[in-house]
């Protein structure tokens, strides 16, 4: 039997259900990614990510090469010529069935449809799998049948359903029939055009890279996770964000590999590891919401009343924020890294979301977009809820009234100053003292900025708006 697998957002082998049930029942095996622009630009995938993607599918490429599994990259306009690539391929190839994982988001979940509608019409099987989630999205629910909308609860769900079944991932693949079909991975023109800035050297290519650097993880830091992981200079979190975001690695080989470090325990233990896999469940928490609430994928806020938010906008303060120019070192110095690395700190995400929304009172969407147009692990879920529960528009959301404040932070969190005099050169030769609110001698001296706004001021306006909005 021929098959054939669409590759979606599961660019690994390893832990792949499609791929792995594909050449459990078939013969003959046959992979597509079905490439657009187009589509890319419409969901404000990051140049950066578009470089990194098209680097690990000629990774994964190599690897299926050695399975006598052909790749074929396609060309499309945006989703909904999909159906009409995929049924091209079966027809030409006389493919019998058609696997893939699952995605969530609404325009996902439209093409998906349509594609299952005409291979229905043409009596063609199909089975689809869920690698993203551990369960299921929609499936961990309330005593009354609804979906969770706040993460404590919905974890202890989680971990009141967990069994490791559900992290049976282990597959021995076989070398399939060859096909007589070869890749056009190295003639596909993706038109790709660089236009980040981005060191991508920082990011090495593919599913075994992406395993090493977990395993690194968990041998050298896991164990001081909870206490490093807010410190922005530590390097004391994972850094497997964009490997998870564009399916080089899985969450569940995430949560095993993790869980082999605690002795298979899951709520006790070393702290440590129970918080990074907390982390790994609020992805999971994500995807489930983007699945239950598609108004959250239509750029609407989850909490209803904060549609009513007059949020302001200022032309300057919205480019100041964008280039690490606001006057506020810990905010720039997070900017400044975003555009170096594609990649901002946990921490500093929450505070500059928070300054965005809160102090420039700046719609979050605008901020979403941009952290989306930059970040090679832009998730859109997780990007998101992050962005929502910051701005306090989304689920689980921080109270309207809960604002950082970023010269606070930064003491906190960037004590010595280490943090921002790697990412500002100009506040290089300051002490802690001086380093987290510059006096307006040295920003005169350094050419560093003054700050764009009072956040005293700034937060009582906030306040003020939300406040308006209830009312």
């Amino acid at each position: 039997m021929k098959s054939l697998v669409w590759l979606r957002n599961d660019l690994r082998i390893d832990d792949n259900p499609a791929l792995r049930h594909a050449c459990a029942n078939s013969d003959e095996v046959h992979c597509i990614y079905i490439f657009s622009k187009e589509q890319m630009k419409i969901h404000n995938e990051a140049n950066c990510k578009i470089e990194f993607l098209i680097d690990n599918l000629k990774s994964l490429n190599d690897s299926l090469k050695k399975l006598n599994i052909p790749l074929t990259i396609i060309s499309s306009s945006g989703f909904d010529d999909n159906a009409n690539k995929i049924l091209d391929i079966v027809n030409q190839r006389s493919i019998s069935k058609i696997y893939w994982n699952n995605m969530f988001g609404v325009d996902e979940n439209i093409r998906d449809t349509k594609v299952k509608n005409i291979l229905k019409n043409i009596n063609i099987n199909y089975e689809t799998f869920d690698d993203q989630v551990v369960y299921p999205p929609g499936t961990i629910k309330t005593k009354e049948e609804k979906p969770y909308s706040v993460f404590t609860p919905f974890k202890r769900r989680w971990i009141e359903n967990f069994n490791l079944d559900l992290l049976d991932i282990e597959f021995n693949y076989t070398v399939k029939n060859n096909s007589g079909i070869n890749t056009n991975i190295n003639e596909f023109n993706f038109g790709f055009k660089k236009s980040h800035s981005v060191d991508m050297s920082l990011w090495n290519i593919g599913e075994a890279s992406a395993l090493t650097i977990l395993n690194n993880f968990l041998d050298k830091k896991i164990f001081k996770y909870s206490k490093d992981r807010n410190d922005p200079m530590l390097e004391g979190t994972s850094r497997i964000s964009p490997y998870l975001a564009s399916g080089i690695i899985s969450p569940k080989r995430c949560i095993l590999e993790a869980l082999k470090k605690n002795n298979f325990e899951l709520d006790s233990g070393e702290n440590g590891i129970i918080k990074w896999i907390d982390e790994i469940v609020w992805r999971e928490f994500y995807k489930n919401i983007m699945h239950s609430f598609p108004k959250v994928s239509k750029g609407l806020p989850f909490q209803d009343y904060t549609k009513n938010i007059k949020w302001r906008f200022d032309k300057d303060e919205f480019e100041a924020w964008k280039v690490g120019r606001t006057g506020f070192p810990i905010i720039d110095s997070a900017m400044r890294q975003l555009q170096k690395e594609g990649w901002m700190h946990n921490r500093l995400r929450m505070v500059v979301a928070m300054f965005f929304t809160k102090n420039m009172l700046h719609d979050w969407r605008l901020g979403e977009a941009f952290f989306m147009e930059n970040l090679l692990d832009g998730d859109f879920s997780s990007n998101n809820g992050g962005w929502q529960w910051s701005s306090s528009t989304g689920t689980d959301a921080a109270p309207y009234f809960r604002i950082f404040n970023p010269i606070t932070q930064s003491k906190n969190f960037d004590a010595d100053g280490l943090f921002i005099k790697k990412h500002i050169k100009e506040l290089q030769d300051l002490d802690k003292n001086e380093i987290h609110d510059p006096s307006e001698k040295h920003r005169n001296h350094l050419n560093y900025p003054n700050q764009i706004l009072n956040l005293k001021e700034s937060r009582l306006r906030a306040i003020d708006a939300f406040n308006d909005a209830k009312n």
